[in-house]
């Protein structure tokens, strides 16, 4: 009796590790493949014209900062983590521009945006998938993205996107958009 009760136990146990071994690939396979799977989400949204869904994959008040920032930096010449170390004042009207380009980042950056960008840019105003130049972690909670959407040509900067890792779901958090990428989109307009 006693030696069924130890194959019982030591039967169940190997379950359990089995089962604990699943669970972990499983996990692991969601957590490497999850960017990627973000990554169709926003096309497939982008696609269907699907406002919603956008919202739900796309940090928008993350990305729209990223943007400011970055704007500001090309606008004044210097860094924003650079300017506030050297303690100088920027030039003089930095301020009032920096809040002309804050505005129309806030007004342009949305989901209506990004889909108006996208007819504008995409061939026939679909959004096929990106291709991707480059992957990779750059943190346990970041996952960096080089791709190039399908209106560049092979040897134009890619697109760098960055999605982070929060509360169980990847999200895009940061986009920087080449200048040749922006130049298109004016020309269309």
């Amino acid at each position: 009796m006693a030696a069924a009760v130890r194959h019982f136990l030591a039967v169940r146990r190997g379950h359990a590790v089995s089962l604990s071994l699943a669970v972990l690939m499983l996990f692991a396979t969601c957590y490497v493949g999850g960017p990627f799977i973000t990554l169709w989400r926003i096309t497939r949204a982008l696609d269907n014209g699907d406002h919603d869904a956008l919202r739900g994959v796309i940090d928008w008040n993350a990305v729209r900062q990223g943007l400011k920032d970055d704007t500001a930096e090309g606008l004044l010449g210097m860094p924003q983590q650079a300017l506030a170390a050297s303690d100088t004042l920027p030039p003089f009207g930095a301020g009032f521009v920096s809040g002309i380009v804050a505005t129309a980042v806030d007004r342009q950056v949305t989901p209506q945006g990004l889909l108006q960008a996208v007819r504008l840019l995409g061939p026939g105003g679909a959004a096929p998938f990106p291709t991707i130049v480059a992957a990779r972690f750059s943190s346990p909670a970041q996952f960096d993205l080089a791709v190039r959407v399908p209106c560049q040509d092979a040897g134009e900067e890619p697109l760098h996107l960055r999605l982070a890792f929060q509360t169980g779901v990847w999200r895009l958090m940061r986009v920087w958009i080449p200048q040749d990428l922006m130049d298109r989109a004016a020309d269309r307009t």
